[in-house]
């Protein structure tokens, strides 16, 4: 940083001294204002806001297209009964409760039963269980010779009852009958004990939210797994009403989803790692994160083809995809670990809502930053790093970036995933280490090969228009920027007001 010039005496008055503090701020943060006022800014905000949506409507489809086919399958039969101890309130839970405070679905057979899935730290379940709030009120009017009955399952089972019972951050406990359930809350026909979470869940993969409609004589004839469904709830809300108001034959028909069988060999629980992969990399907590991720690779391709022959990078699109999801794998790992250390204490810290809250920050602001032209002194080092001449260090600075996205890919997406990653691990650890082993290789190889498949899509995809995308290199990297802000804004909307997000797909 230059020098800037002092008094030979060594004192300055107030107002000098506030003049060196803003120049020297100046030096340590350039960011050029201009640039808001240039045309090609906002020209590249409506590329990139179009970019953006249509990106995002893809994962969000991709998602509910996995969950419809992974949740097919099993034995479409009444769900088991379910008893988990209860918030024991007056007015809400005591209307249903048995004598030791516990819902019992068995009590509730005759009606029309919807069970939510759900956890304190999960926001895409909070968008859930405001739908129902919302719409609650209008289908109990429809309520002739069948009863409604609406539960919430606390279904990660490291959270507490009081837990559960206290509203804070984007959470409020449910209107509605709500309590935290257990590995044995599931009683099947035999009498043996078994997890809900695992046979209701879309294949069993744990994930949640998970939201069923139980019909009248115990079958499931609809479930969402997500609090923003593309089509806007119409398919779930139109089997509630068909299960309040439908003769029987039109129930019937929608009996469809089987419950989801327990299996315990090798292959099974490898594909139930691969199953997981798919739903977490296509998680709607990480869906605003998509889009930034296939422009970064954009502007990671674009540089290099505008750059000497000489002096460009050859890392191969596939090595890059593999560095992505060796920092999805490594974040999980270390989450992991930490959860494993700290035990129950992490599922009540609050601390996934916090990891999710600074990724998407950290997003909106670095995306501001770079738009501005942003440099600091305190990322000087790093800059130097990214600047030497050298093959080798570009080389070394491309792979670094394409891991740390991966990583910050993951960390965006934990407000869903680790409620589901964290207890599927558990779950393997009831069955052995070679269990863990399997089902853990299953996870890691699907995430792997799904980064792989996106970054070699876009890194071909702009090797074969690389005379046409090299004229447009500061075109994509103002265009990536632009959806680093829009990532981490949405990212926030969601944390804060998922209900927001959904009424916007609803549109």
């Amino acid at each position: 940083m230059p020098r800037l010039p002092i008094k030979a005496s060594g004192i300055v008055s107030d107002f000098q001294a506030c003049e060196i503090r803003h120049l020297r701020a100046q030096v340590r943060m350039r960011l050029d204002m201009s640039v808001l006022r240039q045309r090609q800014t906002w020209a590249a905000a409506a590329i990139a806001g179009l970019m953006f949506v249509g990106i995002s409507a893809l994962a969000l489809s991709a998602f509910d297209i996995a969950g419809d086919r992974i949740g097919e399958g099993g034995e479409i039969e009444p769900i088991p009964v379910i008893l988990f101890d209860s918030l024991q309130r007056d007015g809400i839970e005591s209307e249903i409760m048995d004598e030791e405070g516990r819902i019992n679905t068995s009590l509730l057979r005759g009606g029309v039963l919807i069970i939510d899935l759900m956890a304190h730290d999960c926001t895409n379940c909070h968008a859930v269980q405001h739908h129902l709030e919302d719409e609650i009120p209008r289908w109990e009017e429809m309520e002739s010779a069948r009863e409604l009955h609406v539960i919430a399952y606390g279904a990660w089972y490291d959270e507490s009852l009081e837990y559960l019972n206290t509203s804070e951050g984007g959470y409020k406990v449910p209107g509605f009958p709500t309590g935290l359930g257990s590995v044995h809350a599931a009683i099947l026909e035999n009498g043996t004990l078994s997890d809900p979470v695992r046979l209701l869940t879309t294949g069993g993969t744990g994930l949640i939210p998970a939201v069923l409609v139980i019909d009248h004589e115990g079958y499931i004839i609809a479930r969402e797994n997500t609090g923003t469904p593309t089509d806007g709830w119409s398919s779930f809300d139109s089997a509630v009403e068909t299960a309040l108001t439908g003769n029987q034959f039109e129930i019937e028909s929608l009996r469809t989803i089987g419950i989801a069988e327990e299996k315990s060999s090798a292959s099974a629980i490898f594909v139930l790692g691969v199953f997981l992969s798919i739903l977490v990399f296509f998680s709607p907590c990480a869906f605003p994160v998509l889009p930034s991720f296939v422009t970064f690779q954009m502007t990671l391709m674009a540089s290099e083809a505008s750059t000497d022959s000489r002096e460009r990078r050859r890392i191969k699109p596939p090595i890059l995809g593999l560095l992505s999801g060796f920092g999805m794998v490594s974040f999980f790992l270390v989450i992991g670990i930490i959860a494993a250390i700290m035990g129950r204490a992490f599922a009540l810290s609050g601390m996934i809502r916090i990891i999710a809250i600074f990724v998407a920050f950290s997003l909106a602001a670095l995306g501001f930053l770079n738009l501005m032209g942003w440099t600091s002194n305190l990322f000087s080092f790093v800059q130097r790093a990214i600047d030497r001449p050298s093959d080798g260090s570009k080389k070394r600075s491309a792979e670094a970036n394409t891991f740390l996205y991966g990583v910050g890919y993951a960390a965006a997406s934990i407000d869903c995933t680790a409620i589901a990653v964290l207890p599927f691990v558990v779950f393997l650890g009831t069955m052995g280490v070679e269990a863990v082993f399997t089902g853990l290789l299953g996870l890691a190889l699907g995430l792997i090969l799904l980064m792989v498949i996106i970054v070699s899509l876009v890194g071909y995809g702009n090797a074969a228009f690389a005379s046409r995308i090299n004229p447009l290199t500061q075109w994509i990297k103002v265009i990536g920027s632009w959806m680093m802000i829009f990532a981490g804004t949405v990212l926030l909307v969601f944390l804060f007001s998922p209900e927001t997000i959904s009424s916007v797909i609803q549109m």
